[in-house]
C-alpha cells in the first residue's frame, strides 16, 4: 500500500463567470488564470451556495449595458487521457459556452466590438491540486470525474479541483470589474467508462439556470 496521504477528493465541472463559486476555506494552489485572487471573498449565490468573487461597486446596470463573450478555454490546456478524449474536452467546453451565452442574454445583449459601457468577460476551465507531483495538464481530465488513480500497489485519491474562474473588464479601460471563482460537483463514472457529454448535461444545466439568476442579480435592468 502506498503511503501517500490520501485525501478525499472534490471534483468536476463548473459553473461560470458571474458564475462565481464555491471554493473551499483551505485551497489548493490558485490555478492562475487570474491576475489576482487577494480581493475574492466568499458569497453565496440565490440558492445559498458559496461563491468566491470581487465586485466593483462601479458596475451597474446605468454604467454597463452590453458584454462581449470570450470564448472559454482550458486553462492549462490538459493533456486527455483515454477515459476523457480530446473530444469529449471540446463537446463539454462547447456546451458550456453555448449555455452561458444564452443564459447572459437574457440580462445583457451579448454584442461583439468594445466601447463605452461594454464588458468584456474573458473566463476558462480550470483546476488545481494539493498534490505537487501532479503535472498541470493532468489536473484538468483527473478533475473532470471522481475516480481512483492507482499509485504502487494500491489506490489513492487525488485531491483535485476542477473550477471556471472569470474576470469581466471594461472594454475600452481595461478596468476590472468582477473577478470570480466556483467548483461543481463532479460525475462519479465506474471504471474505465470514457467521459461524454451526455454523462455531465444535467449538472451544467443546472449550472447554466444559476448563471441566469447571478447575472440578474448583479446587473439589474436599468430603470
Amino acid at each position: 500500500m502506498s503511503n501517500h496521504k490520501k485525501i478525499k477528493p472534490t471534483s468536476f465541472l463548473l459553473g461560470a463567470m458571474l458564475v462565481m463559486a464555491t471554493i473551499a476555506p483551505v485551497l489548493a494552489q490558485d490555478a492562475g488564470f487570474l491576475k489576482d485572487y487577494s480581493q475574492l471573498e466568499t458569497r453565496k449565490d440565490a440558492k445559498g451556495v458559496e461563491r468566491k468573487v470581487w465586485v466593483n461597486p462601479k458596475l451597474t446596470a446605468q454604467n454597463y449595458q452590453k458584454i462581449i463573450i470570450e470564448p472559454i478555454t482550458f486553462f492549462p490546456v490538459p493533456s486527455p487521457t483515454e477515459q476523457v478524449s480530446m473530444g469529449a474536452l471540446d463537446e463539454i467546453r462547447a456546451y458550456i459556452d453555448s449555455g452561458v451565452r444564452k443564459a447572459v442574454a437574457a440580462s445583457l445583449p451579448v454584442v461583439s466590438e468594445d466601447g463605452p459601457g461594454v464588458i468584456r468577460f474573458r473566463w476558462a476551465i480550470t483546476a488545481a491540486s494539493v498534490d505537487k507531483s501532479l503535472k498541470v495538464s493532468q489536473l484538468i481530465p483527473l478533475a473532470l470525474i471522481i475516480t481512483a488513480a492507482k499509485r504502487g500497489t494500491g489506490i489513492e485519491k487525488y485531491d483535485v479541483k476542477l473550477m471556471v474562474e472569470g474576470e469581466w473588464v471594461d472594454s475600452v479601460s481595461g478596468e476590472v470589474l468582477i473577478r470570480a471563482v466556483r467548483v461543481a460537483k463532479g460525475v462519479e463514472i465506474k471504471g474505465d467508462t470514457p467521459l461524454t457529454l451526455k454523462l455531465v448535461k444535467p449538472q451544467l444545466d443546472s449550472w447554466m439556470a444559476a448563471i441566469k439568476e447571478d447575472v440578474a442579480r448583479l446587473i439589474p435592468p436599468a430603470k
